[in-house]
């Protein structure tokens, strides 16, 4: 399967205090641009064995481009019948724009929502606040039935998108039982912003947050009440018995296109140090062989004992973005790494 993510604008009604776009240009993606990047997509969906494209619209907030989505979907629908390529979709929304409108489109065309929230209203407010400095908890429980709706009527569970950064870390394991047991959702995907340098007494805390997270997240297994924390899926493959390759695949399986064309490996590094081309000349085939070339080459990694299961030095973009070097690395996530795959060691008969 092919990923693209289209960046349908760099508008958004939220001024969240970590938002990966830093200053938005409140620009929206023209349709030529989305086009052409769609081409590359396809092109590339051709490629691989399954012929499957799946299409990730983000923003901003997406949804304040909701016309325009609708055209999209409208024009992949017909190339993916004439090229037999199957489709699938999904969006990234803030949750404070909802009608019966959007509702009835994401059911129709089968997109899977993704739903930023951060955990109690104090928690989400401290960073994914309005223009005027207002939280937006609220404004998401005002849309909550339609969330609720959404799920009944697609038979598809809503993904929360969960993130933990340094003025809310050790309240991820209260953040994550509220979204599970209070809002009842079912599929929480808690990352860690990397994009602050971290302290090794917050990761050690983190570090314990996790651990009451997957005690918390097995119980709920073992009691019938099952949950999806998604984290897990990465500790899983610690228990691979095959090493990976230390290559992620930028490029070659994924690609974020930016509201003016350029092309980037992923979210995980929107500087011009990421960027692999424009959809006006297409990806370069030489920077992206260079990434596979020199990835995890690093003098430290490869003195690092962890190295064959380690997951955080796959991921170049970020490595990119800290260290300025293709074989760099993030000492952070290096440290949190070892963290994890003591979890693992500790609870991989339960979580297999």
């Amino acid at each position: 399967m092919y990923t693209i993510t289209l960046e349908v604008n760099q508008i958004c009604n939220l001024e969240c205090t970590y938002c990966y776009l830093r200053e938005k240009t409140n620009q929206k993606m023209k349709e030529d641009i989305a086009y052409k990047g769609l081409e590359i997509a396809f092109l590339n969906a051709a490629k691989h064995k399954d012929k499957r494209l799946w299409v990730d619209f983000v923003g901003g907030e997406a949804l304040i481009s909701f016309a325009f989505l609708q055209k999209l979907v409208e024009y992949i629908e017909e190339q993916a019948t004439k090229r037999k390529i199957t489709v699938s979709y999904s969006i990234t929304t803030n949750g404070t724009i909802m009608n019966d409108e959007i509702l009835k489109w994401l059911i129709n065309n089968s997109v899977h929502l993704k739903l930023s929230i951060d955990g109690f209203r104090e928690t989400h407010d401290r960073n994914r606040k309005t223009k005027f400095g207002i939280g937006s908890y609220r404004n998401i429980m005002g849309n909550l039935n339609y969330f609720r709706e959404y799920e009944e009527r697609s038979k598809q569970f809503i993904q929360v998108a969960h993130v933990v950064t340094q003025n809310n870390y050790w309240e991820a394991f209260k953040s994550v039982k509220h979204l599970v047991e209070d809002l009842h959702f079912s599929i929480v995907d808690t990352s860690i912003n990397v994009t602050h340098r971290w302290t090794v007494e917050q990761l050690d805390k983190l570090g314990w947050e996790w651990e009451n997270i997957l005690c918390y997240y097995i119980k709920r297994i073992e009691s019938g009440r099952a949950f999806l924390w998604a984290p897990v899926l990465d500790l899983k493959k610690y228990g691979e018995e095959s090493e990976n390759s230390r290559f992620c695949g930028v490029g070659l399986i994924q690609t974020y296109v930016k509201v003016d064309g350029g092309i980037y490996g992923c979210a995980a590094n929107l500087d011009s140090s990421g960027c692999l081309g424009d959809v006006e000349r297409g990806v370069s085939v030489r920077k992206i062989k260079k990434y596979r070339e020199l990835a995890n080459k690093s003098t430290i990694c490869l003195k690092c004992d962890i190295l064959p299961k380690c997951q955080s030095c796959k991921c170049i973009m970020n490595n990119l973005a800290y260290s300025n070097q293709i074989n760099g690395h993030n000492p952070d996530m290096c440290y949190f790494e070892k963290k994890k795959i003591d979890l693992w060691n500790k609870y991989d008969k339960k979580i297999r």
